[in-house]
């Protein structure tokens, strides 16, 4: 029996650890009705809680709780002492004190806890919030941590789809890459297609082309100047005149048409 009684134990923590991030040593809260079934059997709180646990385990209470255990009476003056053995945690509520319920539903919300309470109404509260482990005495005698509640596993599942699954920003991220390596193309990504932006012309192709310069040859009929041609090697070639070729008998009777005109004179 002890053997199944502390496998379900590990069981049950290693869900708490797993999915809510408690770590060791284990904080377990304890409030009035707690400390007070605990008393009237003899029960020895730390050592029992370290052996039912099998790990380091830190018991410890408020001065909400104290508090509250000092005003129930002389019947609670054992309680209340015993109370005050235990490490006190700050709660914040020192100037203006709450009852014991109160203030471990507000220490819940910030910091990893297992209450402990035989308050039928806090046992209550705590299985409708995740993250929260219960220890009670079963039968007023035999310490028991509940299992965990539907509400509990129902937030521990989408608290691994979350952590498992992939974000729509980290889904964009891996798409863009694709495309930029070409595993993908554009059009198989699904997404809307972006309209392309209508640029404004270029301002150089807009500009009017300039007119050549006329130049005067001969009898003053315009011609246009052509620019130089430029060869191999960016060196500019020069333009060779046109020479014409006059037939020999002409050429004889230009000489001899000189030379009469020499002897003449």
């Amino acid at each position: 029996m002890k053997i199944t009684k502390h496998k379900k134990t590990r069981k049950y923590m290693s869900f708490y650890i797993n999915n809510f991030g408690f770590r060791e040593p284990l904080l377990v809260l304890i409030d009035g009705s707690f400390c007070h079934a605990a008393y009237k059997i003899r029960l020895q709180i730390e050592e029992q809680l370290k052996k039912y646990f099998q790990c380091e385990v830190k018991p410890i209470v408020t001065a909400c709780i104290i508090t509250e255990t000092d005003n129930l009476g002389p019947g609670f003056t054992g309680t209340s002492q015993l109370l005050k053995k235990f490490l006190v945690h700050r709660c914040g509520h020192e100037k203006r004190p709450l009852d014991g319920s109160s203030c471990i539903k507000s220490m819940t919300k910030s910091c990893h806890y297992i209450v402990a309470t035989q308050d039928r109404a806090l046992q209550e509260w705590v299985r409708e919030h995740p993250g929260i482990p219960l220890f009670y005495l079963h039968n007023a005698s035999v310490p028991t941590l509940v299992q965990p509640s539907e509400a509990h596993r129902q937030a521990a599942a989408e608290g691994q789809k979350s952590r498992v699954g992939i974000r729509e920003l980290d889904q964009q991220t891996i798409q863009k890459l694709k495309v930029k390596e070409g595993l993908v193309t554009p059009e198989s990504t699904g997404g809307p297609k972006k309209k392309r932006k209508v640029k404004n012309p270029n301002p150089l192709s807009c500009k009017k082309p300039k007119k050549t310069k006329k130049g005067v040859e001969g009898k003053g009929t315009p011609s246009e100047s052509k620019p130089p041609t430029v060869g191999e090697g960016g060196v500019v070639k020069k333009k060779s005149r046109k020479r014409i070729k006059l037939p020999k008998h002409v050429i004889e009777h230009l000489k001899a048409g000189n030379g009469g005109g020499v002897g003449a004179s």
